[in-house]
């Protein structure tokens, strides 16, 4: 439960949760194991940093396969260090030896740094990395749980979008979201019935996605993030659980990002994208997804949306390419991109 509740609050989940797809953002196995044998962490745990870091400077242009052998490594030796250290040498004890191990490990994540950096990178082995490297993987009561909302979610689809022109599936949003922060939520019946509302609405909204670059939606983006903190009101209130609060706001937000990127790059392939401004906010409308999802949310894509996200991956480089004509800009930098992403991901490992 507090681990539930901590994640809850973390500003990654927040973010996540908050996320509303027409927001317009500005542009801003290892091989041969080389280091000492574990078991000789406790006789010189910086010495075994230290080879390790020895070992991975003399590696260059790793394929993807093996900088994530290399990365497993690498935590393995990192939580038999820092676990031998903070069990046994508890206060100021061999606090030099502490400060060498931490220098250590900066300068190995910015040898993985140049590593990730060696080769072009794809935004398939980005979540990829994302999925290997989840804290959540083995959790099977995670898992579970999943599985037991994930119908809910499904039966979604068969419910048909609100109809309407622009000004009324507006009209209709800021009517929803209204009057669910004057009403609350206050049992998992409110919860659900707010998302089944919010999803066809939403899905409504897409349709119109390209011609909203000029709308002011600020107070739909707050109204949203207070109808989010009505459900955490709940839990507070132990109207439902932090479980359920949980849950169901991340893979509703999984299920957002997937359709909002859908839209995007079908959006983009009709050429409904014309202008430098609606170009901008693709570019990062399309980025948004492979930023914000942890491994929290990556762990609970069911593997359909697992699919659908790795096919959406592999067309986002030719839907930048179509983006950058309309900028009139090379944009190479955006080449670049799931190398920078995967090693701001590793950064956090």
């Amino acid at each position: 439960m507090k681990i539930i509740k901590s994640y809850l609050k973390t500003p990654l989940f927040m973010t996540g949760v908050y996320a509303v797809s027409f927001a317009i953002f500005t542009l801003a196995s290892c091989g041969e194991r080389n280091g000492k044998p574990l078991s000789e962490v406790p006789n010189d745990p910086a010495g075994t940093y230290r080879k390790f870091l020895s070992d991975i400077r003399r590696q260059d242009n790793p394929s993807f396969k093996d900088l994530t052998g290399h990365i497993r490594q690498w935590q393995t030796v990192k939580d038999s260090v820092f676990t031998y250290i903070r069990q046994d040498m508890p206060g100021q004890a061999h606090s030099g030896l502490r400060e060498e191990c931490n220098r250590l490990h900066d300068s190995i994540r910015i040898e993985f740094s140049r590593l990730v950096l060696s080769k072009p990178r794809t935004y398939q082995e980005l979540l990829v990395l994302k999925g290997q490297f989840s804290p959540y993987n083995k959790d099977e009561e995670l898992h579970h749980a999943a599985e037991e909302i994930r119908p809910f979610f499904d039966s979604l689809d068969n419910r048909t979008a609100y109809r309407g022109s622009k000004p009324q599936i507006l009209s209709a949003y800021r009517a929803l979201l209204a009057e669910t922060i004057r009403d609350g939520i206050h049992s998992r019946n409110d919860l659900t019935a707010y998302i089944t509302k919010e999803d066809a609405v939403f899905r409504a909204f897409l349709t119109f996605l390209h011609d909203f670059d000029d709308a002011n939606m600020s107070d739909i983006t707050r109204d949203t993030e207070r109808c989010c903190s009505q459900i955490f009101l709940a839990a507070e209130r132990k109207e439902i659980t932090y479980r359920e609060a949980m849950f169901y706001l991340a893979m509703r937000t999984n299920r957002r990002q997937i359709q909002n990127m859908q839209t995007c790059i079908d959006d983009i392939r009709n050429k409904k994208v014309n202008t430098p401004a609606q170009a901008h906010a693709y570019i990062w409308m399309l980025i948004h997804p492979f930023t914000s999802l942890d491994g929290f949310s990556m762990t609970l894509l069911s593997g359909e949306e697992r699919k659908h996200l790795d096919k959406m991956a592999a067309q986002t480089p030719t839907a930048f390419k179509t983006l950058s004509q309309v900028l009139q800009s090379e944009n190479e930098r955006l080449a670049d991109l799931p190398g920078m992403l995967m090693e701001i991901f590793i950064h956090t490992l």
